[in-house]
């Protein structure tokens, strides 16, 4: 079943708001969509990394419950699962299939 927007977490509606400009073919929409994801919490993911040779994803910051903390380890295995206790799973489905890669 869908989720509501009306409950959408900040992470979630920041997130729907970034995938609607894209559409509407903002300038810069594109690569703020591709470096960004969601958590499974609905936190928001600011600047994702996949890393092919060791096959994570990392991120530069995370906004949880709309507050941005820069320099908390964020990390997740291919499939999307947290490599740290304090994170929830990436949605994979939120990664752009051009996401930033080294």
């Amino acid at each position: 079943m869908k989720k509501s927007p009306d409950d959408y977490t900040p992470g979630e509606r920041k997130f729907a708001d970034l995938v609607a400009a894209l559409k509407a073919g903002k300038p810069n929409a594109y690569t703020y969509r591709v470096n960004s994801a969601v958590t499974k919490d609905g936190d928001f993911v600011i600047g994702l990394t996949y890393h092919s040779e060791r096959q994570y994803y990392s991120a530069s910051a995370i906004e949880i419950d709309g507050v941005r903390d820069n320099s908390k380890v964020c990390s997740w295995d291919a499939e999307g699962g947290a490599l740290e206790g304090d994170v929830s799973d990436l949605l994979l489905a939120s990664v752009h299939t051009s996401v930033r890669t080294v």
